[in-house]
């Protein structure tokens, strides 16, 4: 049985205004990449992306989230990451941080990333249970969507 090659973009979401979570989910970014490679690609491009698309993890906090793409369609939606500007109603762009066949690779890339975030963030907060919260936030990657 023939499996097809898939493909993980770990992007940042980076708003243009400094919050500290952004109201978005799968459903949003996912609507949000799928009309933008149609705005740029056309309906060939949105073909090649609906089998296999799909946001496997977002969150807000941090804002990182997984796509996952068939290979062959992974360079339309890397190559029109730059150009969108707002996700949802929020003004932001995105920052591609990694690209990989695998997810478990991914998750360990994300899982550095989180780290570094929470050595950031663990010195601006004050109690230890805002640190227990924070820890178990930013740590969660729930990938069983």
């Amino acid at each position: 049985a023939f499996t097809p090659l898939i493909s993980y973009i770990a992007v940042q979401i980076v708003p243009q205004t400094p919050v500290q979570t952004l109201r978005l989910n799968d459903y949003i970014l996912s609507k949000c990449l799928l009309q933008n490679v149609e705005k740029y690609y056309g309906v060939y491009g949105l073909g090649l992306l609906e089998h296999g698309f799909r946001v496997k993890y977002c969150n807000e906090r941090t804002k990182i989230a997984i796509i996952r793409c068939l290979h062959r369609g992974h360079r339309y939606v890397s190559s029109i990451l730059p150009l969108i500007t707002l996700i949802g109603d929020v003004r932001a762009k995105f920052r591609t941080l990694y690209v990989g066949a695998t997810v478990i690779q991914c998750n360990k890339f994300i899982i550095k990333h989180q780290r570094h975030f929470l050595d950031r963030m663990m010195g601006q907060t004050a109690s230890a249970k805002e640190r227990q919260d924070l820890l178990k936030r930013v740590m969660e990657l729930d990938m069983e969507r």
